[in-house]
């Protein structure tokens, strides 16, 4: 493939890439809960109760949006916020009962069957998964401007 025409074609193909395994705001089919937010509940049903930072690492998101997420989360009954007795300066972060059942799976081994990208991946062959990891690592090893 001649240089101009990749580099129209990953133009073109980039954004709706980004568009069909964006999860974040996207209600779950027959569910009020977003991929985002039974990420969380499996995380806690999967590791316990968490401080706010430590779930906030696990899940790879800033600790301002990992907030914001556990507010809409505690919104619906489905995880509990309480203070360390020790260090009152400590919240821990625990999955109710509600939170367990919306959960669906028993944590970590479940956690990525409403994922979009995992889905898409599934379908793929084994070369066609691994020419897609080459091509991206060399996007980014590969970046104009040395940045």
């Amino acid at each position: 493939m001649e240089e101009n025409t990749a580099v129209e074609e990953i133009s073109r193909l980039y954004p709706a890439v980004h568009r069909r395994l964006r999860t974040s705001g996207r209600l779950l089919p027959g569910r009020d809960l977003t991929a985002r937010m039974v990420s969380v509940l499996r995380h806690l049903v999967s590791y316990g109760p968490l401080t706010v930072g430590d779930l906030a690492g696990r899940l790879r998101l800033s600790r301002a949006a990992t907030t914001e997420l556990l507010d809409r989360v505690e919104t619906r009954g489905l995880v509990a916020r309480t203070r360390d007795q020790r260090d009152r300066r400590r919240v821990y972060v625990r999955v109710t009962e509600a939170g367990r059942a919306a959960a669906g799976g028993e944590g970590r081994d479940d956690a990525g069957r409403d994922d979009p990208l995992t889905a898409a991946v599934r379908t793929m062959t084994p070369q066609e998964r691994q020419g897609l990891v080459d091509g991206l690592r060399a996007l980014l090893r590969e970046r104009p401007g040395g940045g």
